[in-house]
């Protein structure tokens, strides 16, 4: 049989999986709290929430006030961000953004479950195969490492908590290349004006956020005893 779901709160969900994946849950009868920096627009019902992950306290608020509100019966970061920024130049500003929104962010927020959401059923990370193999995307390294290490924190996280005998499922999807996201109308946005821009789509067809959306809300619905360590997800002609 598989979970019943009252709801939960998807985070970066103003845009591409995150605002899917909140449509789609709150579509079937889901209470969900809807939290990006510009707050999302969703259809009525939806509580769309503004506030900045990179913010401890703020977010912290946001976690407090859906307890509050609701239940929540799951956690889903779908918040990360990625730029060109190769190494041999001075990407410090991307680097920090990559850094701070990819990693930082993720402590904070599995911080804050830990204080406030000790007994949540389920957390689950949304990542990229890049978090398995570097990016073939030129100039890509920044965001890969930053995929590496949010991998490392979640692995860590879910030892940490069955060692105190918690019944959090942790979980992590990790999608291919997919349209229709932030991800790709922004990647060149500290790019200068000289450097070429590769089509990052052109190869092949690829995921769309709806596909990875689907992908999260089975994975949601599993049955308690079930815990997807790491659903890889890419579409059939991308290479591994």
């Amino acid at each position: 049989m598989s979970t019943v779901l009252k709801g939960g709160v998807v985070l970066g969900a103003s845009s591409g999986v995150g605002h899917r994946l909140a449509r789609r849950l709150a579509a079937g009868g889901q209470q969900i709290t809807a939290v990006a920096r510009r707050a999302p627009e969703l259809d009525e019902g939806v509580a769309a929430v503004s506030a900045d992950v990179r913010d401890y306290a703020g977010l912290e608020r946001v976690i407090r006030s859906a307890k509050d509100r609701q239940a929540v019966d799951y956690i889903v970061n779908c918040v990360g961000v990625g730029f060109y920024a190769p190494v041999g130049a001075d990407y410090l500003r991307a680097w920090t953004d990559i850094l701070t929104t990819n990693v930082a962010s993720l402590l904070s927020l599995l911080s804050i479950i830990d204080t406030h959401c000790a007994d949540l059923p389920v957390f689950v990370q949304v990542s990229s195969m890049a978090a398995h193999r570097p990016s073939r995307t030129p100039g890509n390294l920044c965001y890969s490492a930053s995929k590496a290490a949010a991998r490392v924190i979640v692995e860590e996280y879910r030892k940490q908590v069955r060692a105190a005998g918690r019944r959090t499922r942790v979980s992590m999807v990790s999608p291919g290349f997919v349209e229709e996201t932030d991800f790709g109308r922004n990647f060149y946005a500290h790019a200068p004006a000289g450097v070429a821009r590769a089509d990052l789509y052109g190869a092949h067809e690829n995921l769309t956020a709806d596909d990875v959306a689907a992908a999260i809300a089975h994975l949601l619905h599993t049955p308690e005893r079930v815990e997807i360590l790491d659903l890889i997800v890419c579409a059939r002609d991308q290479p591994a």
